[in-house]
């Protein structure tokens, strides 16, 4: 009894440390599926060094969301790998604040989004750039395809899950995901 007691409140603390910040101005963000895709491109973007506005990242998604990205594992084997938001913010916020010597932006050049009901999905195509230089001058070091699961409820929009995909020449961007398109 004690054990399952002690697990209980582990789960609670678990869960509060995930509960994301609520600001009015975070709010105004998260109505629409564009504007919540916008809002998440907008808040990794910025100067080696600069601070980001993490709490916000967390807000973007739902306290049991996942960031899945399928890349290369230790023993080189291409695979999804699951990272809760707040992982990630831990790993990635520490190498964007004090270890990578380049800038990181990404634009998004395209997206394809279904909706039914309080249900949401979008294919977003986008590159990331290592200046904002590249960016004007137009070279992208990497391009993904994202997979964005969403849900509306408590009045706003929340990222269920975001699954990521480089793209290469074996996996080139379907036309498709090259333009805006939204779908009832």
């Amino acid at each position: 009894m004690f054990f399952i007691c002690f697990k209980l409140q582990k789960i609670k603390k678990d869960l509060n440390k995930t509960k994301p910040i609520m600001k009015k101005e975070y709010l105004e963000k998260v109505q629409t599926i564009d504007d919540l895709i916008t809002a998440f491109y907008a808040c990794l973007g910025g100067e080696p060094g600069e601070k980001r506005d993490w709490d916000f990242m967390k807000y973007l998604f739902h306290p049991q969301g996942m960031k899945i990205g399928y890349e290369y594992d230790i023993n080189k084997n291409f695979r999804p790998q699951w990272i809760h938001p707040n992982d990630y913010i831990e790993r990635i916020g520490f190498w964007f604040n004090n270890t990578r010597e380049t800038a990181f932006y990404e634009r998004e050049l395209g997206r394809v989004v279904e909706t039914y009901g309080n249900i949401g999905h979008a294919f977003s195509h986008c590159e990331a750039f290592h200046s904002k230089e590249d960016m004007a001058n137009n070279k992208p070091y990497k391009q993904d395809v994202k997979s964005i699961q969403l849900a509306y409820y408590q009045d706003r929009w929340w990222i269920i899950n975001m699954f990521w995909h480089g793209v290469t020449p074996e996996f080139p961007v379907p036309d498709r995901y090259k333009k805006f398109q939204q779908f009832p």
